[in-house]
C-alpha cells in the first residue's frame, strides 16, 4: 500500500489540477505546490467534513479520455509514512465503517490493506476531500485576492469547527488512558 503512482480520475482529476495550480501568476503562489500535497491532506478533510466521494468518470470532451491527474510513484513512496498514518488514523477512527474498535485496530495495524474494501474506504476519502478542498479554496473564486480570503475563511472555519473547543488538559488526558 503506498507503493505505486495513485490516479485522480474524473472531475477529481480536475480539482486537484486546480488546487496545485498558480492562481497568481505574478507572484506564482499556490494553494498546494504538487499533487502529492493535495493527496496527503484530502483523506484528513474527507474525514473531519464526514465527506466521501464515488469514483468519476468525467471525461475529456475533445477525446472522449477520463480526466487524469497523477501522483507519480516516487512520490507517493518518498511520503509513504504520512499516507500510512493517515491510513491508519482514519481506519481507527471510522466508528460508521467499522463498529467494531478491536476489528478497527486490526485494519490499522495487523492487516493494513488487506482488505481492498478498506482502501477503496480510504480513497473515497481522499476524493470527498478533494471536493471539500475544492469547494471552500477554488470554486466560484475569481482573483488572487478571493483564495487568500477563502484560504483564511478556511483556516479560520476550520479551527472553529474542530480545535476551538479542544484545550491541554483534553490532550493530556487522553494521552494518559
Amino acid at each position: 500500500m503506498f507503493n505505486k503512482q495513485y490516479r485522480f480520475l474524473g472531475k477529481h482529476a480536475l480539482r486537484v489540477d486546480k488546487l496545485a495550480s498558480v492562481f497568481d501568476s505574478k507572484s506564482k503562489a499556490k494553494l498546494f505546490e504538487r499533487n502529492v500535497d493535495v493527496y496527503a491532506n484530502a483523506p484528513l478533510v474527507g474525514f473531519l467534513y464526514g465527506r466521501t466521494a464515488d469514483l468519476d468518470d468525467t471525461r475529456n470532451p475533445e477525446t472522449n479520455q477520463v480526466y487524469n491527474q497523477n501522483v507519480m510513484g516516487d512520490r507517493v513512496i518518498y511520503s509513504q509514512e504520512e499516507h500510512l498514518f493517515n491510513f491508519r488514523l482514519i481506519m481507527l477512527l471510522d466508528k460508521a465503517y467499522e463498529p467494531n474498535e478491536d476489528i478497527r485496530i486490526n485494519k490499522a495495524f495487523k492487516n493494513m490493506g488487506e482488505d481492498p474494501a478498506d482502501e477503496a474506504r480510504f480513497d473515497s476519502y481522499v476524493r470527498g476531500g478533494v471536493d471539500v478542498l475544492y469547494e471552500k479554496l477554488i470554486e466560484g473564486v475569481s482573483s488572487p485576492d478571493d483564495f487568500v480570503t477563502r484560504l483564511y475563511d478556511f483556516i479560520d472555519e476550520f479551527q472553529e469547527k474542530f480545535n476551538k473547543g479542544v484545550t491541554s488538559e483534553d490532550i493530556l488526558k487522553l494521552c494518559s488512558k
